[in-house]
C-alpha cells in the first residue's frame, strides 16, 4: 500500500521536528541541523507539482497535509507528470532517517554546480544499496532573524533528491570535498546544548 503525506508528516513530527542532528567534522567545524515546518513540503518538492502556487508551500502547505487537504491524489490529479517526477522523492522521503546516520557529508559549492539552482552549504549523500537509490539532502546556513545569536553551527535541510543508478546519481557529489564525521548525537531538543 501506499504512503500517505499525512503518515510521512507524521514521520516528520516524531523523528526530525525539534531534534537537532550534530555533526562535528574532522577539523573541529560543527554542524546542527533542524528541520522546520515549513520546508517539508519544499523537501518533498510540491513546489515542482503546485508551480507558482503559494497555498501548496511553507506553512500553508504543512497545514494543508495536516487537515487532509494535501494528498498524494490531489498531486496526481492536479499534475500528474510532475507528480511522477517526485514519486521517489516523496515514497521513500522517510528513508532520510537513515541517510542522517549513514550518509556522507560534502562540502557543497554551489557556484560551481552549473546543473542546480540549489544554493546549499552542504550535502549528506546516501547509496540505498537495497533499492539501488542515491539520496541527497542539501543543508544550507539557517538565516532566521529569530535566531538569539549568531550561531554558525545552525543549518537547515533545504532540498531532497532521489535518484536512480541510471541517472547521475553522483552529480552533486563529484569533485567535492569529502568530510570526515568524527562524532553524530541526536538532540531531542529544540535549544542546542554547549559543545563539549
Amino acid at each position: 500500500m501506499a504512503i500517505s503525506l499525512q503518515e510521512i508528516q507524521q514521520f516528520y513530527i516524531d523523528n526530525l521536528e525539534n531534534r537537532i542532528f550534530r555533526y562535528k567534522l574532522r577539523g573541529g567545524q560543527v554542524i546542527d541541523l533542524a528541520f522546520h515546518k515549513e520546508n517539508l513540503c519544499h523537501l518533498l518538492g510540491i513546489q515542482h507539482i503546485f508551480p507558482k502556487n503559494k497555498e501548496f508551500v511553507g506553512i500553508r502547505g504543512y497545514k494543508k497535509i495536516q487537515d487532509g487537504t494535501l494528498t498524494i491524489a490531489t498531486m496526481r490529479k492536479y499534475n500528474a507528470t510532475q507528480y511522477r517526477q517526485m514519486r521517489n522523492r516523496i515514497e521513500k522521503f522517510m528513508e532520510v532517517a537513515h541517510l542522517l546516520v549513514s550518509g556522507s557529508i560534502y562540502k557543497f559549492y554551489f557556484m560551481r554546480q552549473k546543473e542546480s539552482n540549489i544554493r546549499a552549504d552542504f550535502i549528506i549523500y546516501w547509496h540505498n544499496e537495497e533499492h539501488g537509490l542515491y539520496s541527497n539532502l542539501f543543508l544550507a546556513k539557517e538565516c532566521s532573524l529569530i535566531l538569539a545569536d549568531k550561531d554558525d553551527r545552525a543549518y537547515i535541510a533545504i532540498s531532497y533528491t532521489v535518484m536512480k543508478e541510471k541517472d547521475d546519481h553522483d552529480k552533486y557529489i563529484r569533485d567535492k570535498e569529502y568530510k570526515e564525521v568524527e562524532a553524530f548525537q541526536i538532540i531531542t531538543s529544540t535549544r542546542c546544548p554547549p559543545l563539549p
